[in-house]
């Protein structure tokens, strides 16, 4: 295979299942990858199944070209995927990208039918083992479908020329099960950068405070997203001065607002509490406003690989509470200093008696206190901006390519 040549600028081309995220924190660690890629001087391509007239224009501005999958008759967009990508003409990639098991098969397709000289990156983003004892939704037992994903996630890694763990969480994960594997891959550790927030200093909101939960609200217990109303009724029925905060749980899906309206209800323990269920959005400015009016941003995830979530709240200057079992907590203990670090960083012991008080009490005092929450919150978007960079994780990426090989 030819050597990775840094002389001249690479073609990166990407594979993932749209360009806005629509379905999640994947496909926005995807977007910023390949921006910052293109930022550092690579000539980037996206493959998606479809775009509208406003992401193309998106990923315009910032130096990407999306390349439209091109289905026929009675196939499916995700084998489309599949089909040689339509690049402009004598381009071929140096560089292919697929992410996880949701385009990692069909970027592995694409390099061994296609491109049999391009290097091929995994990048991985969940750890199954963790995710599906907790995703009440699924069917079947939770023991054959954690084996069953953490073998293709290995397998898809086992002839990549690197494997990208987004974050110190599953970085750790990988470290450990990819020694099982025979001529192991290299392995490099991504962190997402904090920096690019064009937000300046920010004030308190007025009026009466608000406390958000933000994501995917499919995933209930591995979002915490019952934790987090538990902890709220907890925090409104602490022995204080009565206090009014409204709920904001941002993410359901088309129809079941009512319903998970009805059970937050139910968690917090109080029937006449603020509570707001807004159905889940890719408008960034929607998501902007929230986060401008919000007072405190949640996220107890019993588990998460990341938590891009909690990092575009960091970024906006937005209070957050974060789950020690999510990467970003872990990153976060890591990068900041560690009294600033315990301001932010929550345990979650997955014991209910335990985590509801813990989380209420943190709740509370954020939010009775929210000239020092902003503070916090300034403090720590300072502190991680500076610390870590999407210049710096690109470095790192296209450092290691070069390397892999030599």
């Amino acid at each position: 295979m030819p050597g990775f040549l840094p002389s001249r600028r690479q073609r990166v081309l990407s594979v993932c299942d749209e360009w806005l995220p629509a379905h999640g924190g994947l496909s926005a660690l995807n977007r910023s990858l390949c921006i910052a890629l293109a930022k550092a001087g690579c000539e980037v391509y996206c493959v998606v199944p479809g775009a509208s007239p406003a992401e193309q224009d998106d990923a315009a501005a910032v130096g990407v070209r999306l390349i439209i999958s091109a289905p026929l008759p009675g196939m499916s967009e995700r084998q489309a995927l599949m089909r040689r990508p339509c690049l402009p003409a004598g381009v071929v990639p140096d560089v292919v990208i697929g992410h996880s098991r949701i385009t990692g098969q069909i970027t592995k397709a694409l390099a061994d039918d296609h491109f049999p000289y391009t290097r091929r990156i995994h990048c991985v983003h969940m750890a199954p083992d963790e995710i599906e004892w907790n995703a009440v939704d699924e069917r079947g037992d939770a023991g054959t479908r954690a084996e069953e994903r953490s073998r293709i996630e290995l397998d898809l890694a086992r002839d990549a020329a690197l494997v990208v763990a987004v974050g110190p969480r599953l970085h750790d994960w990988l470290q450990r099960d990819l020694l099982d594997l025979n001529d192991a891959p290299q392995l490099l550790r991504l962190d997402p950068g904090f920096d690019g927030s064009e937000l300046g200093a920010r004030q308190v909101p007025g009026g009466r405070p608000q406390i958000m939960l933000m994501g995917r609200m499919k995933d209930i217990r591995v979002k915490g997203v019952d934790l987090a109303a538990q902890a709220v009724g907890h925090a409104l029925g602490l022995d204080r001065p009565a206090a009014e905060w409204d709920f904001l749980v941002r993410g359901a899906a088309v129809g079941t607002t009512e319903d998970l309206h009805a059970k937050l209800l139910g968690w917090t323990g109080h029937r006449a509490a603020n509570v707001t269920v807004r159905p889940y959005t890719t408008d960034h400015a929607a998501i902007r406003r929230d986060l401008l009016r919000t007072s405190l941003l949640l996220m107890p995830s019993r588990v998460e690989g990341y938590g891009l979530v909690g990092q575009e709240a960091i970024m906006a200057g937005t209070p957050v509470l974060v789950s020690d079992r999510s990467g970003l907590g872990a990153l976060l203990r890591e990068a900041l200093p560690p009294e600033l670090a315990h301001r932010i960083v929550v345990p979650v012991d997955r014991d209910d008696t335990v985590d509801v008080p813990v989380w209420g009490h943190r709740i509370a005092a954020m939010l009775l206190d929210r000239t020092a929450a902003f503070a916090t919150a300034a403090a720590v978007r300072d502190v991680m901006a500076s610390e870590r960079t999407w210049a710096g994780a690109t470095s790192s990426l296209l450092d290691t390519l070069c390397s892999v090989g030599e």
